[in-house]
């Protein structure tokens, strides 16, 4: 009997005790009384004794397997096993305890999915970042080995340490890229919205990619009505955008157009980056938005693969959403929407 180890129920079980033997003595003076209804009262007491003395030893026994049954599921969550679950299927305060503790256990394997998530977020990054840093490191070596066995050749002294230069801006590019991406995924970054022009956060976007487009002999075409305003972050806001408008450069020929429209609806407001350049694939266009995603046929383009996803993870980080159309050959079109009040 381990309720018995109990304080409270021993005390219980005493009551119990007590109350059987003062119910038994009762009967005893009774049927003393000589009496016939003496004798039938003693009789029911005689026989309620031990039903009450039975039924508080089983109550006791089933209440004390209950306790070891919910300590032993608590132990589990402590374990880190949710499977099990306490008994919730009756009423009482017992019961309205066990559906706490089962609310605590949510919480707690809430939390645990979400540190290994976190874990394996860390993994990921940190496999990625290695991987891509290989091939700049190696060129960086191979350049530094080639400067060190020539270094009185000034027109070789001066391509390496040009090829050094632009390996090294490739490694900044890439850590910003992925540090931004991280504090993104991980909500460290908190947006700052306010209400600004739709031409501006354009002009901000394209500020730094103007002269290459001139450069390369492409165009940007802006359209859209001047008074139209968006609410967001617009230092992260034009960073995505421009990522699109650089994405839109680098699959698109000389003499190539990227258009920078934007509209409103009741609902929302859209921006759409559209160019004629190569297009996307069917096998692609659902994977463009992967961390160093890169096509068979655009391996020779420029870039690093993160230019989507973070100007994803920017724009979702703002409630918005990003999409994608696109024809093989004809170019393509992303369209970021943003919901406005109605």
């Amino acid at each position: 009997m381990t309720f018995l180890r109990d304080r409270q129920l021993r005390r219980y079980l005493i009551l119990q005790l007590l109350l059987c033997v003062f119910l038994l003595a009762a009967g005893i003076l009774t049927l003393n009384g000589g009496t016939v209804s003496g004798g039938v009262a003693a009789g029911i007491l005689f026989v309620s004794v031990p039903l009450l003395l039975g039924g508080t030893l089983f109550f006791l026994h089933r209440r004390s397997r209950l306790y070891q049954h919910a300590a032993e599921i608590v132990r589990q969550y402590m374990d880190g096993d949710f499977s099990s679950h306490l008994p919730q299927n009756q009423e009482g305060d017992l019961f309205q305890l066990f559906s706490e503790i089962e609310q605590l256990s949510t919480m707690l394997q809430s939390k645990n999915e979400a540190e290994h998530k976190n874990k394996e977020f860390l993994k990921s990054t940190i496999s990625d970042i290695s991987h891509q840093l290989k091939t700049p490191l190696a060129a960086l070596m191979m350049y530094q080995e080639i400067l060190e066995s020539e270094p009185e050749n000034s027109d070789t002294v001066r391509e390496f340490a040009s090829k050094m230069g632009a390996s090294l801006q490739r490694m900044e590019q890439l850590i910003q890229s992925m540090l931004k991406i991280t504090r993104l995924d991980s909500g460290s970054i908190v947006f700052e919205r306010r209400d600004i022009h739709v031409t501006e956060l354009i002009d901000r976007a394209i500020r730094d990619l103007q002269t290459r487009a001139d450069q390369e002999g492409k165009t940007i075409q802006i359209e859209g009505k001047p008074e139209e305003r968006l609410l967001c972050d617009p230092e992260w806001t034009s960073e995505a955008l421009g990522n699109l408008v650089k994405n839109a450069l680098d699959h698109t020929a000389a003499g190539g157009h990227i258009r920078i429209a934007w509209s409103r609806t009741p609902a929302m407001l859209q921006i759409r980056v559209s160019d004629n350049g190569n297009g996307i694939s069917s096998e692609d266009i659902h994977h463009i938005f992967k961390r160093f995603y890169r096509s068979r046929q655009t391996l020779d383009a420029p870039g690093i693969g993160l230019g989507l996803p973070l100007a994803k993870s920017i724009v979702e980080g703002q409630g918005g959403v990003i999409t994608v159309q696109s024809t093989p050959g004809e170019g393509a079109t992303f369209t970021v929407s943003f919901l406005t009040k109605l």
